[in-house]
């Protein structure tokens, strides 16, 4: 029966972790979603740390005061990239149906994404509600567990609804999953943006970019006039970073402007892949990026220190240019990819292994929380603080993430990726059978819909 097998864990597990070449994959994309994940893991790691005792306090405080701490401060900038590529691969997917003259049906779409990411959230709320908090005890657990469990008996229908970025961090049911609402919301208005772009194509852009432009001066505004900071500088209060994610953070439409790069790169990368660039213009290209890339990270550096004062400037500046900075270097090296040009660091982002990671990304972000709370709040003593190896170096932690992320990806979202298949007649012979070594079952997850152009690929100089 091909509904059941649609559950089989024999089946799902070999589609997760099937590394055979698609046709209709971008491979580069794989690797950058990868890095960025693996920084916010840390990030995250970082900020649930803060929850601890320590016997080095002082000692922690100094550190924290350093440049390199940047790592676990800038959260906010290493989720626009998955957002530009969620922006990206819907363009990629329509604009590429309109050309070959296929029929886009929307609410295929859109039914299919439902049944992708709402069964693994649903699942994650209910075991965080009735399950998590009777799996452990700690002085902190009610703060960390328990009390989230609360939240989600009373709001837990505003996750599975996709609305619940709108109602601030306070009252929300697991927060960490904030992300999920902002990008289904996008995703919901995004045929609009792609239908103009490519039934107007000059004034479409121009409307998009314009579109663009007013999101980051707003956000530039409103983190300047209500004192906001997407940053995580020394000395910032829990306030001030609940205040900037209920006016800024999380409302869609001041993270726009990432995913309108996005829809206008998946765009470029349809319509201009036949496109050939001079060895002094992709020099141009990777000193530009890679110069915008590091001044997003570094940047903000100085703020960190244990001696920085808040500068409403800084933190405009901050919310308003480094999502664009950062996320042009990886739009960059996608576009070069795509034209068919190639270098290390392209081939390091095409490697195969990460479309195993791609595949169990999103269980990864709904997991990592749960995970490091669950720690958190069974902690009884103080310990001495080392980032290196309770942050950068805690394996078992991070397995433990990656193990309970294969668990919800192979029991809730392939299986309801192939229902989406057999609904739609899509993959309905590839249901049939159990994929093989040498033959993958391609859903989903690995974006089916994303085509390689046809041109040979080129080799680039350092």
């Amino acid at each position: 029966n091909t509904w059941l097998t649609s559950f089989s864990l024999i089946r799902n597990t070999r589609t997760i972790f099937c590394v055979k070449d698609d046709p209709n994959d971008v491979a580069c994309v794989h690797g950058i979603r990868f890095l960025n994940a693996l920084l916010l893991i840390i990030a995250h790691k970082s900020m649930a740390m803060f929850f601890n005792p320590y016997t080095n306090r002082t000692g922690m405080s100094e550190a924290l005061g350093q440049p390199w701490t940047v790592i676990g401060r800038a959260a906010s900038i290493f989720t626009d990239p998955f957002i530009m590529f969620s922006g990206f691969l819907t363009t990629y997917s329509l604009v590429g149906r309109w050309m070959r003259g296929k029929r886009v049906k929307l609410y295929q779409d859109y039914i299919g994404r439902l049944l992708r990411i709402a069964p693994p959230l649903g699942a994650l709320i209910l075991f965080c509600t009735f399950v998590l908090p009777f799996l452990g005890s700690g002085p902190q657990w009610n703060l960390v567990v328990t009390g989230h469990g609360d939240i989600c008996k009373k709001y837990w229908w505003r996750n599975m609804l996709f609305i619940h970025n709108y109602f601030g961090f306070k009252d929300m049911c697991l927060t960490h999953t904030h992300h999920v609402g902002i990008d289904t919301e996008l995703f919901a208005v995004s045929p609009l943006f792609i239908w103009a772009l490519w039934k107007w194509p000059r004034k479409g852009a121009i409307a998009l970019v314009v579109l663009a432009l007013v999101s980051t001066v707003h956000r530039f505004f409103i983190t300047y006039n209500l004192r906001l900071s997407n940053y995580v500088y020394f000395g910032t209060s829990v306030k001030q970073l609940f205040d900037t994610a209920d006016l800024m953070y999380i409302i869609p439409y001041y993270r726009l402007t990432v995913y309108l790069m996005g829809v206008l790169l998946g765009y470029a990368c349809r319509v201009y892949k036949s496109l050939r660039l001079t060895p002094n213009q992709l020099r141009l290209g990777w000193y530009a990026t890679s110069i915008l890339l590091v001044l997003a990270f570094f940047g903000p550096a100085p703020m960190g220190s244990i001696d920085y004062q808040y500068n409403p400037l800084h933190a405009a500046n901050y919310a308003a240019f480094s999502p664009i900075a950062w996320c042009i270097f990886f739009a960059w090296t996608v576009f070069a990819s795509q034209l068919g040009y190639s270098n290390k660091l392209i081939e390091l982002f095409s490697w195969r292994g990460f479309r195993v990671t791609t595949k169990i990304s999103y269980a990864i972000y709904l997991t990592q929380f749960p995970i490091f709370f669950f720690n958190v709040g069974r902690v009884r003593s103080a310990t001495h603080f080392n980032f290196v190896s309770m942050v950068l170096l805690d394996l078992t932690e991070y397995i433990v993430i990656f193990g309970a992320s294969y668990l919800l990806t192979v029991l809730f979202e392939v299986p309801f990726s192939n229902i989406k298949k057999l609904l739609f007649d899509d993959g309905r012979r590839s249901a049939t059978k159990l994929p093989s070594q040498d033959e993958c079952d391609f859903n989903e997850n690995s974006n089916k819909t994303i085509v390689y152009p046809s041109n040979q690929t080129k080799d680039l100089a350092d």
